[in-house]
């Protein structure tokens, strides 16, 4: 996780000298973002799989473009607890944030690649433990990994698409159980995985500093125990609808 931050770091450090003129001539274009994504798909843990109720869920969004390079990032704040109801944890409550930063450079006025982060914390408390069924059940666990993009853009009616398709290999992280009886362990166990990001996007300028967002993104992300086996840890798919504006930041 450390390697995959430095690199997107010295990448960010290294800017100036791959692209002097874009970077220190051309103007910045700093646009903020709000958007509105229900989830509608299923999430799949070791023992048991769950259709996730659709719940809007804010997410901000911010870009900075200076000549052939941008930096986006968007991300979800920490939620109210989202409850369902697990068939054999019975109650449970989710809360989920979001930090997703790209680094991006355009070949051309149509086509950019990128490299970035992604970084989920969650924590879900269950009524009934896993392994301790006479308690409840706390779990937290904090997943990174690196991703690579591909960007199109191209015009359509009076706005223009934007189509991107990212690509995490490796996501790591620890899933951390506590349990609300006093006699029972903590347990840590390591997950590793991948996720696969697709979204199209229609964006229509409503005038020079203010547009409106409509959208649809695809996302599978897997990961698994390390452990002999690799069972399943976590398994998301969903699509999410998007609905928002974006208002550019300054002159």
């Amino acid at each position: 996780m450390k390697a995959s931050v430095c690199v997107v770091a010295a990448i960010i450090a290294a800017l100036p000298l791959l692209a002097p003129h874009a970077v220190r001539a051309d103007p910045l274009d700093l646009r903020l973002g709000l958007t509105v994504d229900p989830t509608i798909g299923v999430h799949e843990s070791f023992n048991d799989t769950i259709h996730v109720p659709p719940i809007p869920a804010p997410l901000a969004e911010l870009s900075a473009r200076s000549g052939r390079t941008e930096l986006a990032a968007f991300g979800l704040p920490p939620t109210v607890a989202i409850p369902y109801t697990d068939r054999i944890q019975s109650q449970t409550a989710l809360r989920l944030t979001i930090l997703d930063t790209t680094l991006r450079y355009y070949l051309s006025d149509r086509v950019a690649v990128g490299i970035g982060e992604t970084i989920y914390n969650q924590t879900t408390h269950y009524a009934i433990a896993d392994y301790y069924p006479n308690t409840g059940e706390r779990q937290y666990s904090r997943v990174i990994g690196t991703h690579l993009e591909l960007l199109e853009i191209s015009p359509f009616r009076h706005g223009r698409l934007e189509t991107s398709l990212r690509y995490a290999p490796t996501m790591l992280g620890t899933q951390v159980s506590t349990y609300e009886s006093s006699g029972a362990l903590t347990r840590y166990n390591p997950e590793r995985g991948q996720q696969v990001d697709a979204d199209v996007r229609y964006v229509r300028p409503l005038d020079e500093r203010r547009d409106v967002i409509l959208g649809i993104r695809y996302v599978n992300y897997t990961t698994g125990y390390v452990q002999p086996g690799h069972p399943l840890a976590d398994r998301n798919a969903g699509v999410l609808p998007s609905f928002g504006y974006r208002w550019k930041v300054g002159r």
